[in-house]
């Protein structure tokens, strides 16, 4: 399976991530102590870990930073990424796999230095790597089931029915109110709380006014091929007959109606637009 938007597309999904995974790191370890330090390898080094002097506090407080150090980079990382990325779900799996690798790989080494290399590097590490797995799987699942939920529910926005060939639009309050083939949907445009859907039928243009925003729809049409090419608007890539540049080096998209309609391309999404041509 591949990852979808919800989980790519989004920077304000990253910092889920981000936000959530530390805190409950932080929460969760210093409230229930899960597993049990005093009776654990390292409570042979009580100046460090002894919970009644709050260094067993300070510690797990210090290993949170680290924790959420790593996610503010891979998380960054993964958004700059996104579309490569999501060519294989296998790789979204694999760059979690190496979040925690990567956590694991820097707590060892924090908590080396602090037993003054007393407990080895490597026995650290074993150590950070099953704890944070244990620990972090949690959040990990619960905040991906959630996002991939919510991908799930705005995709009743729009969806394609049994054929493929037709796209459903619902309003905002999910009632269903125009049904149109895919392959007609010329382009589609923002207008403040509404969505004006642009179509070809019977070889004219015509325009349905849609109660929606573009945010709710921006997975569902993705999904149904369409493609992002201005903040204020989708295009079908199959009726772009050409991308053009006028004399300040603004950038349109000509649309293949009998009037030749031209709507904008922005810079930031140039790319993805061409690579559907």
């Amino acid at each position: 399976m591949k990852p979808n938007n919800r989980l790519l597309g989004k920077y304000s999904s990253q910092l889920w991530y981000i936000i959530l995974i530390p805190l409950f790191f932080l929460v969760f370890v210093i409230a229930y102590n899960p597993f049990n330090i005093e009776s654990s390898e390292l409570s042979r080094y009580p100046a460090v870990w002894s919970v009644e002097s709050g260094r067993y506090q300070f510690n797990i407080a210090m290993i949170m930073c680290i924790i959420l150090m790593v996610l503010v980079l891979s998380r960054t990382l993964l958004y700059i990424l996104r579309k490569s990325l999501s060519k294989d779900g296998g790789n979204y799996f694999v760059w979690i796999s190496g979040e925690f690798l990567t956590m694991a790989l820097f707590t060892a080494l924090y908590v080396s230095l602090i037993t003054k290399g007393a407990l080895s590097y490597f026995n650290a590490l074993l150590y950070s790597f099953i704890y944070l797995l244990a620990v972090l799987v949690y959040p990990y699942l619960v905040i991906t089931l959630s996002q991939l939920l919510k991908s799930a529910s705005a995709s009743k926005a729009a969806v394609v029915d049994d054929t493929g060939t037709r796209m459903r639009f619902y309003d905002d309050k999910h009632t269903l109110k125009f049904v149109i083939a895919a392959s007609a949907v010329l382009y589609i445009e923002a207008q403040e709380n509404y969505v004006r859907i642009y179509y070809i039928d019977a070889d004219q243009v015509k325009s349905y006014q849609l109660r929606a925003t573009m945010k709710k729809l921006e997975e569902s049409l993705s999904s149904n091929g369409l493609v992002r090419c201005h903040r204020s608007y989708f295009v079908n890539p199959k009726h772009i007959h050409a991308l053009r540049k006028d004399k300040d080096n603004y950038i349109y998209a000509e649309i293949d109606d009998l009037a030749h309609t031209t709507i904008p391309i922005s810079k930031k999404y140039y790319d993805e637009v061409s690579d559907q041509l």
